[in-house]
């Protein structure tokens, strides 16, 4: 088996009967799910879908993501998750760039959707609720179609997804990994976390993020039933854990800081629970010895889009005195420490930049070849973060090289939000820094230069923002004189963040 939809007609076959999606009242087991998945990819096939065709969806979690997705990949087509939580224009840019055939969209997302006089290759727009008399629903799309596999060769090695990220660019850059590619990550993050067959998984993080997409591949592939929440909040979290009995689930630090307060208070059962797996941003050292005194260890993981997910994980059993860092590489793959400007190893405990090499990394960015060849180099992805290994093989994150900013899990490029308040009249020059928070991480905070004379206020930048941009990407104006810069000109984002951690503190 190579392939996710081979994995998929196995477990079908060895656990028709094993509970394999819980969600919005329904549920289903893996003989159904697989049946449902069929039925989809035949009416793929019916409209045209050919392999390498991109198919998009913008749909939050619930049990038809699942569904869609791998039905996609079952008849050798792309999937192309998108974020919910941009804006229209920023979904119109990702759709313009995928040129998808298919859009599956939740009832919720109509107006986030360009209209199909806009979008020309696009030839079938699905609405994943009641439908209406142009859009089609997806459970409708299911009636009288076959439940057996369609039969579509489909190789390991055929691109299966397109994941949009940023770049220093600020523009978005789509990361193409192939079935091999999910199916290792899969394989060795499952066998590093230490899944059971039988496990419950509540799909906290969102389902269209890397972490989401190997989490469908791994409770296929280790025998574990899927629980879905629409909104992820602590409470609803908690109620989930109680009421499905749930074994593990995968967060972000924020929602772990939330939700300490409710779990020592002692009013849920949530004895079920073995493990959290919390990625995103680091895992603060306080947060991990608070939970691993209640009795729920933490899983830290470190990785990124490139890499198909994980490339390191930090787990109890290696030591609480070990738990700032961010743990071992796993078992495929190789991680290296080097100088960004020599690219040369450096010595053990010295900082460098994180590379990783193994059959996880990707096959590419989609059309854009240079971006390719400046991050993937003789097999070696470089991550844009700096960090040391030890003389025991921990790794350790101390910076990133890169300007990007993680807010409760998500990332946000600078360069991107620049770009977009620039485009105000009265903007000369703006930088954006993320300015350390106790429950976020960091929080964007802008620092804008005014024209002369210029009117311009704090509210004018933050509404022409919330209407380009997902709202989390820019929580603070700052107007200033002047920035600091260096010989060259460019702007020096230390003595921002110097400023910022001074301002901090006098407030405090």
């Amino acid at each position: 088996m190579n392939t996710l939809g081979e994995v998929l007609n196995y477990r079908a076959d060895f656990s028709a009967r094993l509970e394999a999606l819980v969600g919005g009242g329904k549920r289903y087991t893996y003989k159904e799910y697989n049946e449902r998945v069929n039925q989809l990819a035949h009416y793929l096939i019916e409209k045209n879908i050919a392999k390498g065709d991109r198919v998009a969806f913008l749909c939050k979690n619930h049990h038809a993501f699942p569904v869609i997705f791998m039905a996609i990949v079952k008849v050798g087509a792309i999937a192309v998750p998108i974020n919910c939580r941009q804006t229209t224009e920023e979904i119109y840019y990702l759709i313009q760039d995928s040129k998808p055939k298919m859009i599956f969209y939740d009832d919720e997302f109509t107006q986030n959707i360009p209209s199909l006089d806009q979008l020309s290759f696009v030839a079938t727009m699905i609405k994943v609720a009641v439908g209406s008399e142009t859009h089609p629903s997806f459970e409708g799309l299911l009636v009288n179609k076959p439940t057996h596999d369609p039969g579509r060769s489909v190789d390991g090695d055929d691109a299966a997804i397109i994941m949009y990220t940023s770049g220093t660019t600020g523009k978005p850059k789509g990361v193409l990994c192939s079935h091999r590619n999910l199916y290792t990550a899969g394989e060795s993050s499952g066998n590093a976390i230490d899944y059971h067959y039988g496990d419950r998984y509540l799909a906290v993080t969102p389902l269209f993020h890397i972490s989401g997409i190997l989490s469908i591949f791994n409770c296929i592939y280790f025998g574990k039933t899927m629980i879905t929440l629409s909104h992820a909040n602590p409470p609803d979290i908690l109620d989930a854990i109680e009421r499905e009995r749930v074994t593990c689930l995968m967060t972000v630090p924020t929602l772990l800081i939330y939700m300490l307060p409710q779990i020592m208070s002692g009013e849920k059962d949530l004895d079920s629970i073995r493990i959290f797996i919390c990625g995103g941003s680091t895992v603060p050292e306080k947060l991990i010895r608070q939970y691993d005194a209640l009795g729920f260890p933490i899983v830290q993981v470190y990785g990124c889009t490139e890499c198909s997910g994980a490339i390191t994980f930090w787990k109890s059993n290696m030591g609480l005195e070990k738990c700032h860092s961010v743990g071992k590489k796993q078992l495929q793959g190789k991680v290296k420490i080097v100088n960004p400007d020599t690219l040369q190893e450096v010595p053990t405990g010295e900082v460098g930049e994180i590379t990783f090499k193994g059959p996880q990394v990707c096959l590419g960015y989609w059309n854009n070849s240079e971006a390719t060849q400046s991050t993937i180099k003789e097999g070696w992805v470089f991550t844009g973060d700096a960090g040391k290994i030890d003389e025991e093989g921990f790794v350790y994150v101390m910076d990133r090289y890169k300007d990007v900013i993680i807010c409760g899990g998500a990332n946000i490029y600078p360069a991107q939000v620049e770009e977009v308040i620039r485009q105000l009249e009265g903007v000369l020059e703006v930088a954006l820094i993320g300015v350390p928070h106790e429950i976020w991480g960091e929080m964007p905070r802008a620092y804008v230069v005014k024209k002369e004379d210029s009117d311009l206020t704090e509210q004018d930048i933050m509404e022409h923002c919330g209407q380009r941009l997902a709202t989390y990407k820019v929580t603070e104006v700052i107007f200033i004189d002047e920035l600091p810069k260096n010989s060259l000109g460019k702007v020096v984002k230390p003595t921002l963040r110097k400023m910022a951690m001074e301002e901090q503190e006098i407030n405090h």
